[in-house]
């Protein structure tokens, strides 16, 4: 089905404040996702790829001639911390000075520990007796690379093991999978940090899919203790449907997260915002636009930020 047939019923969001590139995880190149956002018709978006920046830059560029916002921003994936109930946590950065030395130098670090750990994974996979190799993966990763270049690789070179992308998650990426590879990394931020170093960046902190963390045992404390922290906002419209922990959920269920997150939102005082969690043809179904703020909403995001980005 072509993208813009699967975008035929309402909410439309003019302004998408999660969306990934091949810069992390995504399968759209940066200039790629912003001519598609634009024939969407979006105004403003946010690229928000994992622990990285590399790709904005030639997104600004590619959206100058097309009228369409770019909003500098990343995705943090922060330290497990289980006394805090903090399990997979991450924090979009948004509208931050993406060149900020301190920045720049810090995701150089985050993103050598990334590949240290997905090198880590791929050898516990290979004693699994999954053929898969490093080389492949990070050839296939054209930015950081992330879980997902490992299953599509896992996926391609196994076809009688694994069914689909999220099959290789099931058995072995995911945290809670039966045959987890996953490990902890040499350096990440704890999620205290990640709030301070998109402050120092001249950004705001907002809780990504605060509905989307199945190891969390009480998201609502959670919540409270990052608000106290300094965490800025929560991103309250998500496309929670098409995402791990509510995929196939009925509309009034996840009507029903958007409306409870809404109302922690208000009792915290944090921002709102909004965004698809658009990763191209990885996460099917999922299009830019389909979830995020409406003009209004982000002329009050702006008001309430003193800022307009």
């Amino acid at each position: 089905m072509d993208i813009f047939t699967a975008f035929s019923s309402p909410p439309r969001y003019p302004v998408d404040l999660q969306l990934h590139s091949t810069a992390s995880d995504g399968t759209d190149r940066p200039a790629a996702l912003v001519a598609l956002c634009a024939r969407l018709q979006l105004q403003v978006i946010a690229l928000t790829d994992h622990d990285s920046v590399q790709g904005i830059d030639a997104a600004i560029a590619a959206a100058a001639p097309l009228g369409l916002q770019v909003v500098p921003a990343l995705e943090f994936s922060t330290r497990a911390e289980p006394e805090h109930d903090y399990h997979d946590i991450n924090l979009l950065a948004i509208g931050v000075h993406h060149h900020d030395p301190q920045l720049v130098d810090i995701l150089r670090r985050l993103v050598d520990s990334r590949i240290e750990q997905k090198i880590l994974q791929i050898e516990r996979l290979r004693g699994y007796g999954i053929d898969i190799s490093v080389d492949a993966v990070l050839s296939r990763a054209q930015g950081v690379p992330g879980r997902v270049h490992i299953a599509q690789v896992a996926l391609e070179r196994n076809p009688d093991r694994f069914a689909s992308v999220s099959d290789v998650f099931a058995q072995f990426l995911a945290t809670d999978a039966p045959n987890s590879t996953v490990v902890d990394r040499v350096f990440s931020l704890t999620v205290e940090e990640a709030i301070e170093l998109t402050h120092t960046a001249g950004g705001i902190a907002v809780l990504a899919h605060p509905g989307a963390y199945p190891l969390v045992r009480n998201i609502d404390r959670v919540v409270r203790r990052l608000a106290a922290a300094g965490l800025d906002g929560l991103e309250v419209c998500y496309p929670y449907a098409f995402n791990r922990g509510h995929s196939g959920a009925s509309p009034s269920a996840a009507a029903a997260q958007v409306t409870h997150f809404r109302q922690l939102a208000h009792q915290h005082r944090l921002l709102v915002t909004g965004g698809s969690d658009y990763h191209g043809t990885v996460k099917p179904g999922i299009v830019p636009g389909m979830a995020g703020l409406t003009h209004s909403e982000w002329h009050q995001l702006a008001e309430r930020c003193g800022r307009s980005f």
